[in-house]
């Protein structure tokens, strides 16, 4: 997005086309709330289950970190941005990715000090492609969006950002903290998040730009206008009239649908047991429960489970949504979801004992002696089969086999003991 001469002679018809649309956010947006976080070099674990919208503050590799001093704003444009989308859309709402600090839940801000210097950084027609590049080196996910506030010197200070991803995997939006000084980088941040979320890729709106059509020009008051405006972001609206990419009904993707947006109206709790030692993770980030957790998805939300049993112990079985014995489990959380994760000590001790003459097998090596011990899979039931020399027969089998059939199934869900007695015909 770039910032126009003209733009601030629009700041008026902004404000009156903001009053327009069904998407007027009202006079303002909430207050934001006083950043009390820290900055850290690693993702932190969110709050929020589902894909998530990272927020990374990047400068070059010659850069001065000045993130101590830019965190506070940056947290407010997220806290400006999550406003102004509830106030155009009661419903929605970007699904940024936040930690629990102490004084409450504020945006997750990672530090990535790039590998480029600020000289490879300079030139617009680089920049983009460098940082890019940069995700895909550690940070680059198929479920997750980025926030990218850069911090350098740049060539072209009219360009405010960059913008752009996949409806249904990830993607980047930049914001060029040296760059427009007269554009609020809150506005700049939500118009490259709808450029990351598949706003407009390929679609026919009927207001897109001739010259552009990745934007709109049928109001400088909308938030995806071709240039950036020099006005308050909470005179700008979602879509004005919501036809071209934002609550409209044409064939075209509508970015309302996103996986990106937590939909508030459509939330809908995964209740997870978690019995003995292990743990659950999603592929979908959200769900990582070493204990019993309950998370809340997007109504319709696909997810792959996967257990992890911890040392010593095996995965045996899921229950509930999900019923198999493998590691992993798919389900969708259309409604209200209940499984158990259930995980046992990866082996059970089982002693055979024979009395008389003959062997007991199906327990590893044959046992013929007086006691033998034995290491089994836990959960695992095992068939022993009782084998008499000639002239001997099985009386009967006792401890965790009863009766005088030769074979004894032992479910094996806990150390046992069994004993053969064979006696003479």
């Amino acid at each position: 997005m770039r910032f126009s001469p003209r733009a601030a002679l629009a700041v008026l018809a902004a404000a009156v086309a903001a009053l327009l649309g069904p998407g007027f956010a009202g006079p303002g947006v909430a207050a934001a709330a006083e950043w009390c976080g820290s900055v850290a070099e690693q993702n932190r674990p969110t709050t929020l289950s589902g894909h998530p919208v990272r927020v990374i503050y990047a400068i070059p590799a010659d850069g001065v970190d000045r993130s101590a001093e830019r965190a506070p704003r940056i947290s407010a444009d997220i806290d400006e941005i999550d406003a102004w989308w509830r106030a155009n859309d009661s419903s929605r709402a970007p699904r940024f990715d936040v930690f629990a600090f102490p004084c409450g839940n504020q945006v997750d801000l990672t530090l990535l000090r790039l590998v480029a210097t600020t000289a490879e950084l300079l030139a617009s027609d680089r920049r983009w492609d460098k940082i890019l590049g940069e995700l895909d080196r550690g940070f680059d996910s198929e479920h997750t969006k980025y926030v990218v506030y850069y911090d350098a010197p740049v060539e072209d200070r009219r360009l405010c950002g960059q913008g752009g991803g996949f409806t249904n995997r990830g993607g980047a939006a930049v914001v060029y903290l040296e760059a427009c000084p007269s554009v609020s980088t809150a506005s700049t941040a939500a118009h490259e998040l709808l450029h990351t979320l598949g706003a407009l890729a390929g679609a026919s709106a009927p207001n897109s730009c001739p010259d552009s059509r990745s934007h709109v020009c049928d109001s400088t008051g909308d938030i995806l206008y071709t240039f950036a405006q020099s006005g308050p972001f909470a005179s700008l609206v979602l879509d004005l009239n919501r036809d071209d990419y934002y609550g409209h009904a044409q064939p075209w993707f509508d970015v309302r649908d996103s996986a990106w947006l937590r939909h508030l109206d459509a939330q809908v709790p995964l209740s997870l047991v978690v019995r003995g030692g292990g743990s659950v993770k999603s592929d979908v980030p959200g769900l990582d429960c070493a204990a019993s957790c309950r998370t809340e998805w997007n109504a319709g939300t696909p997810l792959v489970l996967t257990a992890e049993a911890a040392k010593g112990q095996r995965f045996v079985r899921w229950s509930g949504a999900c019923a198999a014995e493998v590691h992993e489990c798919e389900t969708t959380v259309d409604g209200p979801t209940a499984l158990t994760a259930f995980f046992a000590p990866a082996r059970f001790r089982l002693a055979v004992a024979v009395v008389g003459r003959g062997r007991v097998n199906g327990a590893g090596a044959p046992c013929s002696l007086a006691r033998c011990l034995r290491s089994v899979t836990s959960h695992r039931p095992l068939t022993l089969r009782a084998t008499p020399v000639t002239g001997w027969r099985l009386q009967g089998w006792s401890g965790a086999c009863r009766g005088a059939k030769l074979t004894c199934r032992v479910p094996m869900t806990q150390a046992a003991s069994v004993r053969a007695r064979f006696v003479r015909r």
